[in-house]
């Protein structure tokens, strides 16, 4: 038996303890972007966000993780039926993004810049929306955006 100590209270954890359920997704999805902001000049975003800004733009290959928490469900045995969690982030993520320009076609992304931070931040809004909307019984736990192999954003609870 070990203790947790929260606000002046101990908690005795023990070995019957129930462990929090983590149920995870992984989607990929590909989307074009420039990384500028349309009130700022050249000069501002070429020093802000290097060869990002290019009027171009560019394209990333990323994977999307996405966990979701809660209890098993004494009649079915799961916390969210996978069926369910595809068909959301197929609907919430995979549809509107993939193969898309974010500045042009996300209306969001028009004024707000599509960093991975900015694009993770929106990934998580809606999909926990929806999650809410569908009466599901979890919520977002954790989600990772990966956009190259060595760069990624990670959004917890």
């Amino acid at each position: 038996m070990f203790e947790v100590r929260t606000g002046g209270n101990v908690l005795r954890a023990t070995l019957e303890s129930r462990p929090m359920i983590l149920l995870s997704r992984t989607i990929h999805f590909n989307a074009a972007h420039r990384l500028f902001r349309r009130d700022r000049s050249d000069e501002w975003n070429r020093a802000t966000y290097g060869a990002a800004s290019n009027p171009s733009g560019y394209g990333h290959n990323y994977a999307l993780e996405v966990a979701v928490a809660g209890e098993i469900d004494s009649e079915d045995g799961m916390v969210l039926n996978l069926v369910d969690l595809d068909r959301i982030l197929k609907e919430e993520v995979d549809r509107p993004l993939d193969h898309r320009n974010l500045n042009e076609e996300i209306p969001e992304f028009r004024e707000t810049v599509p960093t991975a931070e900015n694009l993770a931040r929106w990934i998580w809004d809606r999909v926990d929306a929806r999650l809410v909307r569908d009466g599901c019984r979890c919520r977002i736990a954790s989600l990772v955006l990966t956009v190259t192999p060595t760069f990624r954003v990670e959004l917890t609870r």
